[in-house]
């Protein structure tokens, strides 16, 4: 006897497999990073307020030279988090530490990043360090400050800030980057982000960690922690206006991801943290007053930390061809 199959019975378990099928690819994929949209500033004027912002750093805030364990170990940490952003979406992210005991990070247009010793040693394992820095580098990532020029009320006041770019110097030149957001005060160097910039920040954060193979939980424990200490908290906080429930939006974002094996901490995370508990730390008014007589400027030259712009892949000369090869 011939047993026949029923249609619609044999549609549905074909549907059945197929949402299974869609169901455990997309739990495989993990989350996508969203596309940054525009900014009003071009890639290459984002490229050069960062650097200009970033020598001025280096003129008011003490920084530690390249060759430091800290800065080496930061500048490997960044490199594997920038790997998990597609090349299209991508910036020449540069590292870097600023010797003070404050907590805080803050990332440039463009990609120049700084980390205070003081993230270093507060930070209770890798995933919570890796956590900030994707923080930051998603400022970069959906361009927030040169966003922030969009808001500017004229055309004539972009096209200022433009030309300050390209060629200014002095007050004029500081006033111009304050209206990118980028401002220099007794706290150092400060970047204005609203509570929508923290929330894009946080959840774009979470998935950079996630596919660099960190619990992204991490980035809601280190600011659960520094939610904790209040009116006396850290400098991070006051630059980075809460959002609201922000731990609880991190969780909620993460729920439906898939879990895997994660990489909480490493060896060269708990050396280097050892390791910045000797470094010489400054406070930031002791920052801010060095800063007025020029101090850093000075000791940063001493210790051969010096600001050197990369060179843009497009500006890159060719390797000279052996022509004794054949």
């Amino acid at each position: 006897m011939t047993r026949r199959t029923n249609p619609s019975k044999s549609l549905l378990t074909a549907a059945a497999l197929f949402c299974l099928v869609s169901f455990a690819y997309t739990a495989i994929a993990g989350p996508e990073l969203p596309n940054p949209g525009s900014a009003p500033l071009s890639r290459e004027e984002q490229l050069q307020l960062g650097l200009q912002s970033a020598a001025k750093v280096y003129q008011q805030m003490p920084v530690l030279p390249d060759s430091s364990p800290e800065t080496q170990y930061i500048r490997n940490l960044g490199r594997k988090l920038v790997a998990t952003i597609p090349a299209q979406h991508s910036w020449p992210f540069e590292f870097h530490t600023v010797p003070q005991e404050e907590i805080n990070a803050f990332a440039l247009p463009g990609g120049p990043m700084f980390v205070n010793v003081g993230t270093i040693t507060a930070a209770a394992n890798e995933a919570e360090l890796a956590g900030v820095m994707a923080h930051e580098m998603s400022h970069v990532y959906m361009q927030h400050s040169a966003k922030q020029v969009g808001k500017a009320r004229t055309t004539e006041t972009i096209a200022g800030i433009v030309g300050a770019i390209v060629n200014s110097s002095g007050n004029g030149e500081m006033s111009q980057l304050a209206q990118a957001g980028i401002q220099f005060g007794a706290q150092g160097l400060m970047l204005k982000y609203s509570r929508t910039d923290e929330a894009q920040a946080d959840a774009v954060g979470a998935i950079i960690l996630y596919k660099a193979g960190y619990n992204p939980q991490a980035l809601a424990d280190f600011f659960k922690k520094l939610a904790a200490q209040g009116s006396t908290g850290p400098q991070f906080l006051s630059d980075h206006p809460n959002p609201g429930n922000r731990e609880e939006a991190i969780q909620k974002e993460i729920a439906s991801w898939q879990a895997k094996q994660y990489t909480i901490s490493s060896p060269q995370f708990a050396k280097v943290r050892q390791h910045a508990t000797s470094v010489k730390v400054y406070s930031a008014d002791e920052i801010a007053q060095g800063a007025k007589t020029g101090q850093w400027a000075k000791l940063n030259q001493q210790n051969g930390a010096t600001f050197q712009a990369p060179v843009p892949a497009s500006e890159k000369k060719p390797l000279p061809t052996d022509s004794k090869q054949q």
